[in-house]
């Protein structure tokens, strides 16, 4: 019996774990996930029979996910949230759950539910949906860092190695849009068309929304600065709009807005990656180390956060990646240097990866996006001139 438990909180995580480690009528694997972007992954990557979903994080997102679940026959979903009311109860029900778990769980409650998935088993179909995309998400509570400069050229590198179709850019930035203009787009649709519609938004709707970037061949949900509708973003609302986009692109690249908010957290919820984006300034370091003890406390750990260091430079008394590093208590994943040819494409509308694709920002986006694709960024040796330049250097330095 293949068991996923989906919560933030270890210690439900750990109970419930307890609880089907002690089940003596079949043999179990278990399998935990802290956010229900990882748990939906999961789910299909073990196929899971039994799906217990911690609502208490997160209950739009937690509904959603827990419809989605409820799709695949011969799977249970059980909901369960520290406080639970008849309304939710009831709302769980409706998007798919077959059992209610109380908190903190009972093993006698765990059990049962066990049994009955046991019976359910009789059945032999068993058929998964298609494996789902990945959800990187650019975050930082201050603003100006080029989180949106790393999502347009990480998401236009993506782009161009799958092929047109296959990466879908999201501007959650709702204060600061940005993504339009630094790509030269002009959408006919925008995010605000997206949340009018969540409710029956579906892949074929998302795809209509989006705006084809054609030097790359990214899809791209804009959002405008203009917004007479006046429209609010709430954590369902965009929770869909991201669910419906990893079902149907391999990979989706947020753009947030610089404000640790309930709704960013939503965002990082369904996220598989997170690239907390700071510089080599004290304000920056400051705020990335605020950032980091929140996102911890809300769950998220180094299998999750990589911390990017943009707009590097080397100069005499300036704050080491190593340096900030030991300040964070916290890997460096990433450093991106200083690239005046940034700015130049920013200005022109155009990602520096197709701008300038010879300079060394460009290499080093590069290599963030092997790291998000799992490939392997091959080692190039230095030549002759290159070895002996580099030890002229050290030796004035």
């Amino acid at each position: 019996m293949r068991i996923l438990i989906i919560s933030g909180n270890e210690s439900f995580r750990q109970s419930v774990q307890a609880a089907c480690l002690r089940y003596e009528h079949a043999v179990v694997t278990i399998r935990t996930a802290d956010s229900i972007g990882q748990g939906l992954d999961l789910a299909v990557q073990i196929e899971a029979q039994i799906v217990f979903v911690d609502l208490t994080r997160n209950l739009e997102a937690g509904l959603l996910a827990i419809s989605q679940l409820a799709e695949v026959k011969n799977r249970m979903v059980v909901a369960s949230i520290d406080k639970m009311t008849t309304e939710i109860m009831a709302r769980a029900i409706r998007a798919g759950a077959q059992e209610i778990l109380s908190q903190p769980p009972q093993e006698e409650e765990v059990d049962e539910i066990l049994v009955k998935v046991g019976r359910m088993l009789n059945s032999t179909d068993n058929s998964q949906p298609p494996r789902e995309g990945k959800v990187i998400v650019c975050f930082s509570s201050k603003g100006g860092v080029g989180k949106t400069t790393v999502s347009c050229n990480l998401a236009n590198i993506l782009a161009e190695r799958l092929g047109p179709g296959r990466v879908v850019l999201i501007d959650a930035n709702t204060q600061a849009p940005n993504v339009a203009p630094m790509l030269d787009l002009r959408p006919e649709h925008w995010l605000r068309d997206c949340i009018q519609e969540y409710r029956r938004l579906d892949s074929d709707m998302l795809r209509q929304m989006t705006t084809r970037h054609e030097v790359s061949g990214l899809d791209v949900l804009a959002h405008s600065a203009d917004n007479p509708l006046g429209l609010d973003f709430t954590e369902d609302q965009l929770s869909k709009i991201l669910l419906v986009a990893k079902g149907t692109y391999d990979y989706t690249i947020v753009d947030t807005f610089p404000l640790l908010s309930s709704l960013n957290l939503a965002v990082m919820d369904l996220s598989d990656e997170i690239f907390l984006i700071t510089e080599g300034v004290v304000p920056a370091i400051r705020s990335a180390n605020y950032n980091l003890k929140m996102l911890e406390q809300a769950g998220y750990g180094p299998n999750r956060i990589k911390v990017v260091l943009n707009r590097y430079t080397q100069f005499r008394g300036n704050v080491t990646p190593d340096l900030i590093s030991e300040t964070l208590n916290w890997p460096v994943s990433h450093v991106l240097p200083y690239d005046v040819h940034a700015t130049i494409a920013a200005n022109n509308g155009q990602a520096v990866v197709n701008m300038f694709p010879d300079q060394k920002l460009t290499l080093a986006l590069s290599i963030l996006a092997d790291d998000v694709m799992g490939v392997e960024t091959p080692i190039e040796e230095p030549n002759i001139l290159q070895k002996l330049f580099y030890r002229i250097r050290a030796a004035l330095t």
